[in-house]
């Protein structure tokens, strides 16, 4: 296990150092660096160790794994558990361009599939009719989640997980907002970090919005396409006009035909990582832990995708990559 975490937090600390230019930070210098502390939450994720208090025991006992001098102490976990989401926001879509750089074939990302899923929030239910008084009836609600409807599940209370990947189910990109959050308002922060090699980008209904698209396209030369269609009762702009033709093509329609079969699968190893499953609940209450904990969760498909890819095994096999954590 010590020589795994090892190669693993090396190609971290890598992909790391090629992320945009920083302002040098001031003060003491950090005892614990980023990217160890972001390979400790992906462990406590596949260890499903969600206590600040447990992982902290955690640390006491394996420290060195991570090649700390010691254990940080439940403050220092929190804090940087808190302070993951800017972190992985940046780490993601970096670490994609560095595999890209290693395999076009397997982590190309050209042509890309967007889409979101509900995860239920921890907790009881929160009405509709009670939230529109503003009366929690209980104290297990968690009152920064909100409503959606799943085409697989209906209704759902929480929390939406928006994420992109290629073809081969390689998350790109991700983000979390609240469940009811529309998709379409989404899209700069997920194409903005991929507009150097994203050239199209396939999504549901959720995600068509003239305004949006059309300034996706003007500012990132990237053009997103859904089943959904300028109607033609009109004058188009050369933007529409151009739209429909791409999503009525032969091409744009088997373009959109491939975005389950990537997508899905995507979320399917997310949760299966994380026990999510079905009805299960996220472990952890509010959008700043939910958003930690969820993209923790995506960083850590696309860590398993590229030690598979490392070690010539299918790219989604979990198995050994797990066992490697116990």
């Amino acid at each position: 296990m010590e020589a795994k975490l090892t190669s693993l937090l090396e190609f971290l600390n890598a992909v790391w150092l090629q992320r945009p230019p920083q302002q040098p930070k001031r003060g003491k210098p950090e005892l614990f660096s980023t990217m160890s502390f972001v390979l400790f939450f992906m462990l406590m994720l596949l260890k499903r160790i969600h206590a600040f208090k447990t992982m902290h025991q955690w640390a006491k006992t394996n420290f060195r794994l991570l090649g700390w001098q010691k254990a940080p102490d439940r403050k220092t976990i929190r804090r940087r558990f808190l302070a993951l989401p800017a972190v992985l926001q940046t780490l993601i879509p970096t670490m994609a361009r560095q595999c890209l750089a290693q395999n076009y074939s397997r982590f190309g990302y050209a042509c890309s599939y967007a889409d979101k899923s509900v995860f239920r929030a921890l907790g009881g239910l929160w009405h509709k009719q009670h939230m529109l008084l503003g009366v929690v009836p209980h104290s297990s609600i968690d009152t920064q989640a909100s409503w959606a409807k799943s085409d697989y599940h209906g209704w759902r209370f929480g929390y939406g997980l928006h994420v992109i990947c290629n073809r081969y189910r390689f998350p790109l990109m991700a983000t979390v907002t609240t469940a009811s959050t529309k998709d379409y308002t989404l899209l700069p922060t997920l194409v903005g970090p991929l507009r150097t090699h994203l050239s199209m980008l396939m999504a549901d209904k959720g995600y068509f919005s003239l305004a949006t698209l059309a300034a996706l396209y003007d500012q990132f030369s990237v053009i997103v396409l859904t089943p959904s269609l300028f109607k033609a009762d009109q004058v188009l702009t050369q933007f529409q006009q151009y739209y429909n033709d791409l999503a009525g093509c032969v091409l744009g329609r088997l373009g959109y035909g491939r975005r389950k079969p990537s997508i899905e699968p995507c979320f399917a190893h997310l949760k299966a990582l994380t026990g999510l499953i079905g009805e299960h609940q996220l472990p952890y209450r509010g959008l700043e832990r939910v958003s930690s904990y969820l993209l923790t969760a995506t960083c850590t498909v696309q860590l398993m995708m590229y030690d598979n890819y490392a070690n010539q095994r299918e790219l989604g096999s979990m198995e050994t990559f797990r066992t490697n954590f116990q």
